[in-house]
């Protein structure tokens, strides 16, 4: 089952002005949590099962709801401090 992407008005902004190769390290990780938002050796925990992040390029985490009934991946914040 695969997951679609939706990036929260907060998480927009934050990509502004990011580097080419951590939009593309970003496109890549989440292409895979897409596949399977739950999986553990992509993404981790929080306190909320149902809020996850995965790390990205070497320098950035992602982090991102979990809607199950609609089959959505919402990015809620993309940090970067590469």
């Amino acid at each position: 089952m695969t997951y679609k992407p939706f990036l929260a008005e907060r998480a927009l902004a934050q990509l502004g002005g990011f580097p080419v190769d951590a939009l593309g390290a970003l496109a890549q990780v989440m292409a895979v949590v897409c596949e399977d938002p739950r999986d553990p050796l992509v993404t981790l925990p929080t306190d909320d099962p149902e809020i996850r992040r995965a790390p990205f390029g070497g320098h950035g985490l992602v982090t991102f709801l979990i809607v199950e009934p609609a089959q959505v991946v919402r990015i809620t914040d993309i940090t970067w401090v590469g």
